[in-house]
């Protein structure tokens, strides 16, 4: 080969190798959210506890919907106040909304990379931030994230669950139900986390909403158990409703009119739930 045909070709080679860098950073870039103001961290320093549990508790309720309608936020305007809920959250200091929003877009349901925020909640999660604990499973489960990230996912959210933090006990409770994930079965500990995060004012009731949908319902009390958390989930989220067991219960039993007269028109309360407890399930 000549030279200059030499150098022509370690120069193109050259400038192929920094197009494909360049390409690979604007691939990279384009994955991440950009459209964000910056996050004042002097401000978290400033949040009251009382405020930041107030968040807390709102964020985790809302993300299992969070591009969708919710009972709080329904409808296309309802996205986009959740949206800017958020980021007022943010803007106060509560850096997990924030870290949230890097990766969720909630009004144009875009999904953003996580690689970032999740690298910056497991620093919060180290320095002992439980509802980072608990926020950092719920991004480092998908199949984008790699497997580094992703194993950090079930040794913090067991560690918020011990810890006692609602948005780890109200996830986990279903799985202690189900034995799921590692978790060896137990319906009366998996109960009671979803009662502890119920309390708290979390949806603790769709974990044992759904437990109670996988089972046979033997009598009127089963049912009216049924029908008392489905309706304490349907308070969080719009896939729960009061509906479904009705339907479920005309279907099986067509000639129960009391029971279904009983509990159609009833608006049962968290106490009431518990009254029941979960024997027979």
């Amino acid at each position: 080969m000549s030279r200059p045909l030499s150098v022509l070709v370690k120069l193109l080679t050259a400038c192929l190798a920094v197009a494909t860098l360049g390409a690979a950073f604007t691939y990279v870039y384009t994955r991440e959210r950009h459209d964000l103001p910056p996050f004042d961290r002097s401000k978290a320093v400033t949040l009251s506890p009382e405020k930041r549990a107030q968040y807390e508790r709102d964020l985790f309720n809302e993300l299992p919907n969070w591009n969708a309608g919710s009972p709080r936020y329904r409808g296309i305007e309802g996205i986009e106040r959740r949206e800017r809920d958020w980021l007022a959250m943010a803007m106060d200091g509560y850096e997990l909304a924030y870290i949230t929003l890097q990766i969720l877009e909630p009004s144009w349901g875009r999904t953003y990379s996580s690689e970032k925020p999740l690298k910056r909640l497991a620093e919060l999660a180290e320095g002992g931030d439980v509802g980072a604990m608990c926020l950092y499973p719920r991004f480092a489960g998908g199949d984008h994230v790699n497997a580094e990230l992703k194993a950090r996912g079930p040794i913090f959210e067991r560690k918020g669950m011990e810890l006692g933090h609602p948005g780890c006990l109200s996830k986990v409770s279903f799985f202690l139900m189900k034995g799921l994930h590692g978790y060896p079965q137990d319906v009366s500990a998996g109960f009671t986390a979803a009662v502890r995060a119920a309390h708290e004012g979390y949806d603790g009731a769709r974990s044992i909403a759904v437990y109670l949908s996988a089972q046979q319902m033997r009598n009127d009390r089963d049912w009216e158990r049924y029908y008392c958390w489905q309706m304490q989930a349907a308070k969080f989220g719009s896939a729960a409703n009061g509906w479904t067991v009705m339907t479920r219960l005309r279907e099986e039993e067509p000639n129960n009119e009391p029971l279904e007269k009983r509990i159609e028109s009833w608006d049962p309360t968290l106490a009431e739930c518990l009254a029941f407890g979960m024997e027979g399930s």
